[in-house]
């Protein structure tokens, strides 16, 4: 086997996992020799499973009997350092390509590759850290380092290429941009009256959707101070549970909906929510919200997913969202941590119905064309 390429994810579920089944579907199409290295239990929907090999531990999961926060820190960092530890890559691979990459532990695994004359590639999803481990120019400096030691770095869009290079002066001409594919998952069958009665969402309302991971730069917080002003021909569905240890806990985001007194204009379902779920609860869906804050600094798997289901957008102007559905028409843009601007974004959305770009969206950020520049990334750097 020539020029092998090891694509490493150390997370398998949620957004990561879809991402990882669309990017291993299209990348079995190429010609282009693919070693997968994931974590055990990993389902990516792909019948010849040869190229996966499943020796990784998920950082993301936990014990229920772990209760103390620090604990919970070292037992995921423990995982980290694990994965960083057992990818042996054999003589054939040439170029490995973090998919996730975590700052404290693949810097040595990034190190150790290139000591063997291995190219590394980083798809930088977060261009800093949301939760930084040490509190900010630690991290700022570590995480500088592991851009430099990669050979190339992959961003989604070209605004966070220009963060990645004001951030860490990072040459430009180290940085590709390769758009995030849209998420293609099948739509329900259920009708939508049977579907809002599941979830308790009443029929005559609008229904708003905050879907995924809750972590605090995500604005949960912000929606729910909106949610007050917007009136009782809106219900928001919330979708998702808190992300982990070093976020705001459910109990802070209860606290807003019981002073807002906006219990009766919501439903959050805080829980895992399953693909078959996704379809149905976005099949109800008006609008997706993504009222994310100022240093949210990534691209947005909910956003591909609500294009992929064709649904707009309410989205604040961060990281690569806002460039998105501006140049798209996928909904409507407003300030980021601006309660009053969100409400008056959903307004608009609302009264100014127009026809959407999703049909271009699809057609330009498809998984076909995202292993496209994978390829010719991996071909330019072995020149």
């Amino acid at each position: 086997m020539k020029n092998c390429t090891v694509i490493i994810s150390h997370f398998n579920s949620g957004g990561s996992l879809l991402y990882l089944q669309q990017l291993a579907d299209a990348l079995k199409n190429k010609d282009c020799q693919v070693i997968f290295y994931l974590p055990k239990g990993t389902s990516i929907n792909v019948n010849d499973q040869s190229f996966c090999r499943k020796i990784l531990r998920d950082p993301s999961t936990c014990p229920v009997f772990l209760k103390d926060r620090f604990l919970k820190y070292l037992f995921h960092l423990s995982k980290y350092i694990y994965n960083a530890l057992i990818i042996r890559p054999g003589r054939d691979v040439r170029i490995v390509h973090l998919l996730f990459p975590f700052y404290l532990t693949d810097l040595l695994m990034i190190n150790r590759f290139k000591r063997k004359g291995i190219k590394v590639v980083l798809t930088v999803h977060e261009i800093f850290p949301h939760k930084p481990f040490f509190g900010g120019k630690i991290d700022k400096r570590i995480v500088k380092r592991m851009y430099e030691g990669g050979d190339l770095l992959l961003v989604h869009t070209r605004m966070l290429k220009d963060e990645l290079v004001n951030l860490y002066s990072i040459s430009p001409d180290k940085i590709r941009v390769v758009h995030h594919g849209y998420f293609k998952l099948p739509p329900s069958p259920a009708k939508i009256s049977v579907l809002k009665e599941k979830y308790n969402v009443p029929s005559n309302k609008k229904v708003l959707l905050f879907f995924g991971n809750i972590r605090e730069n995500k604005g949960l917080d912000i929606l729910l101070e909106a949610m007050k002003g917007l009136g009782e021909e809106y219900f928001l569905l919330i979708t998702g549970q808190v992300a982990g240890a070093a976020e705001l806990q459910a109990e802070y985001y209860e606290k807003i909906i019981k002073t807002e007194k906006v219990n009766d204009s919501l439903c959050w379902l805080q829980r895992y929510i399953s693909d078959e779920e996704a379809a149905e609860v976005f099949k109800i869906a008006d609008a997706v919200i993504l009222p994310y804050k100022k240093w949210f600094y990534a691209q947005s798997g909910v956003l591909n997913l609500a294009a992929g289901y064709e649904k707009p957008c309410v989205a604040s102007d961060v990281g690569g969202i806002g460039e998105m559905v501006k140049e798209y028409n996928l909904g409507v843009v407003v300030r980021p941590e601006d309660s009053e601007d969100l409400k008056q974004g959903i307004f608009s959305l609302f009264e100014n119905r127009q026809p959407f770009g999703f049909d271009r969206y699809k057609k330009e950020k498809n998984w076909d064309q995202v292993a496209d520049m994978l390829v010719k990334a991996y071909d330019g750097l072995m020149k």
